[in-house]
């Protein structure tokens, strides 16, 4: 069975991966049309923008990889269904929920890949891509790198390792210059928070410069009325979407400390674990059609089937992230319902063959 298995595979992740180049190939183009009106003939010219849109590539690979996988599962096991392969492996005695069983070893492995481009590369990847594109676009911000935003604002200058949504930064440090270049002050703070107009600095550590001398202060809140306008956290904000499990829990430590809403933070929590699995899950919907109806039809066909299905499940999957956060709904709920609703389904058309 091990050779069945390894051939089953092979025609899963041929056709996962003739997908994935169609569908990637379609957001790249989209995806470079939408950036087309930003451009400014300056700073963001069409090879930093080119730049950005390949820096985004791995999060939208992560993101639309369940889907690939359903058109993968339809387009290589309906391979072997036209050319009465499966038939020959049921004849063979091999059982449907057998062959089910190769078809998800393979998955597996398209599981782990999918892991570690959503954990390792993925947030990396998109985080430097948004600071390249806000330092072409936002003027105030000196330089962006992998190591943070660097602002400034006059006479001082302000580094932020992190941007959040909610308008919420992590690991801030303030350097204030007087007119002789010379520095007055620095200031660090482990999280700011935007609240009522003002910047409210948690955890701050100061050090003022006189002379000779030098003055500490700490304080566990300490207010400062201006540090980084709206416009910027805008441009360079990161989005719970796009993080990593490691940093969505370490965040929601912070948010959970302060007692802030977290709701959106554990909906994007949850959804790390279940896009990986949504590869599985898609793969094993996929069966019961080249079992069922789609059997003896074209490739294009069985195409175009993947595709509307696939998205239709990744667009319920948005909307219901989106309802149950309007309307508070119990976020694992959220994301673990519609993906359970979709198992359901495919186990009772796979006992009606």
């Amino acid at each position: 069975m091990k050779l069945l298995d390894r051939y089953i595979a092979g025609a899963v992740a041929t056709g996962t991966g003739i997908a994935l180049l169609v569908i990637m190939g379609l957001n790249v183009f989209f995806s470079i049309i939408e950036e087309i009106d930003e451009l400014n003939g300056g700073s963001y010219s069409i090879a930093k923008m080119l730049q950005y849109v390949a820096l985004t590539l791995p999060r939208g690979i992560y993101e639309l990889f369940p889907t690939a996988a359903l058109i993968g599962g339809l387009t290589g096991m309906g391979a072997l269904a036209v050319n009465s392969e499966l038939v020959a492996m049921r004849a063979s005695g091999m059982s449907v929920w057998r062959i089910v069983r190769s078809v998800l070893q393979a998955g597996l492995v398209l599981l782990v890949f999918v892991v570690a481009l959503g954990e390792g590369v993925a947030p990396v990847a998109e985080q430097y891509g948004q600071r390249l594109r806000a330092g072409a676009l936002e003027k105030r911000i000196s330089f962006m790198g992998q190591e943070g935003v660097w602002v400034r604002d006059e006479t001082r200058y302000i580094h932020v390792n992190k941007i959040f949504d909610n308008d919420i930064l992590a690991d801030v440090s303030v350097f204030e210059f007087d007119r002789n270049r010379q520095m007055t002050t620095t200031t660090h703070a482990d999280t700011v928070s935007y609240q009522g107009g003002k910047w409210v600095l948690h955890n701050m550590r100061q050090t003022l410069f006189a002379g000779d001398s030098a003055k500490a202060r700490v304080e566990e809140t300490f207010t400062m009325p201006a540090l980084l306008t709206p416009e910027v956290i805008n441009v360079v904000v990161l989005k719970p979407e796009n993080m990593s499990v490691q940093d969505i829990r370490q965040f929601l430590g912070y948010l959970e400390t302060n007692g802030l809403e977290t709701q959106q933070y554990r909906y994007a929590l949850y959804i790390r674990f279940v896009t990986p699995v949504s590869v599985l899950l898609m793969l094993f919907i996929s069966l019961p059609f080249v079992f069922g109806s789609l059997r003896s039809t074209g490739t294009g066909q069985r195409f175009i089937v993947g595709i509307m299905a696939g998205f239709g499940f990744y667009l319920v999957n948005q909307m219901a992230g989106q309802a149950g956060q309007v309307y508070g709904w119990n976020p694992l709920l959220v994301s673990v319902v519609p993906g359970l609703a979709v198992l359901l389904a495919g186990i009772h058309a796979l006992r009606r063959i």
